[in-house]
């Protein structure tokens, strides 16, 4: 399934378009029951998100209709992140004998597999970045999810290329590797320097100021309303005629992040110094940690 970019409001037209395509989305983020949400959490077992975290992560969701982002257990109980392109099949479940639906994914998948960004499982990133936003004010899980959505596009756009090229040219060999991982090889410069991006952003957080649990629990009218208003929105108004989501509603940051850092990103091994150098100062304050 190619993912297409999004269309550039240059008339009525193509604008009447987009309003059309902006129907609700099947969940595109699931989050893994045993993972540590630390105070973020609704409650203790299973994992689940207080109402802003999920209502970010699900707008976030409905901009990538196409791909799936999974959050799992990392590094100290805190998140990594998964992602894969969403299948064309529809998805099978089975219920359990206590009567829950369950649903069966294959994170080995031959032509849609599950690919780790940003965020590994032994990655010690996770305690300065992609924290939920209890703990974490800026770059937060849903704000670190949307940078890795954003990358997932380009890789899948490359692995789209490299199959193009192999269809056209039979001398093409990528040998052993998977046609994904060789894709993500292609990227790996783009990774690392979103990675430094985020470094950088929980760099410029470490300020004075309310604390990330002050942030969070003043928003609480604000995002109930919110919460109401979409679900009248969802029950009254065709999917036509919903209103275009703002970008302000996820990140307050219209530039998309990857053009902003692929402006002039730099070299991969002063990206890596620069993501080193920036952990070994955050670890020397005891910064990111629960």
């Amino acid at each position: 399934m190619r993912i297409s970019p999004l269309p550039k409001f240059n008339n009525f037209n193509n604008k009447q378009f987009s309003e059309k395509k902006n129907t609700a989305s099947f969940k595109g983020v699931y989050l893994e029951d045993i993972i540590d949400l630390g105070q973020a959490s609704k409650e203790t077992v299973p994992a689940q998100f207080l109402p802003g975290d999920a209502l970010l992560l699900n707008k976030i969701a409905q901009e990538y209709p196409n791909q799936d982002c999974f959050i799992k257990k990392g590094y100290a109980g805190h998140a990594y992140l998964e992602f894969r392109e969403k299948p064309p099949e529809v998805q099978i479940f089975s219920s359990t004998l206590y009567k829950r639906y369950t649903t069966a994914i294959d994170p080995d998948d031959k032509e849609y597999p599950c690919e780790k960004l940003i965020l590994y499982p032994d990655s010690r990133l996770n305690r300065f970045i992609g924290m939920p936003s209890f703990i974490s004010t800026n770059p937060s899980l849903p704000f670190t999810i949307k940078v890795g959505f954003e990358l997932h596009k380009k890789l899948i756009e490359k692995k789209y290329q490299i199959k193009d090229a192999l269809g056209k040219n039979d001398g093409i060999n990528i040998g052993e590797e998977s046609l994904i991982k060789r894709a993500h090889k292609e990227i790996e410069e783009v990774e690392t320097a979103l990675t430094r991006y985020l470094m950088e952003c929980a760099f410029a957080a470490l300020t004075d100021r309310a604390s990330a649990k002050q942030i969070y629990a003043s928003n609480y009218p604000k995002i109930q309303s919110r919460l109401d208003a979409d679900r009248k929105l969802d029950l009254t108004v065709s999917a036509a005629k919903r209103p275009k989501i703002d970008p302000k509603d996820v990140e307050n940051n219209k530039t998309d992040i990857c053009e902003k850092v692929m402006e002039a990103y730099p070299y991969y091994e002063e990206n890596k110094a620069r993501i080193a150098e920036l952990e070994e100062y955050m670890s020397s304050k005891g910064l990111g940690m629960n």
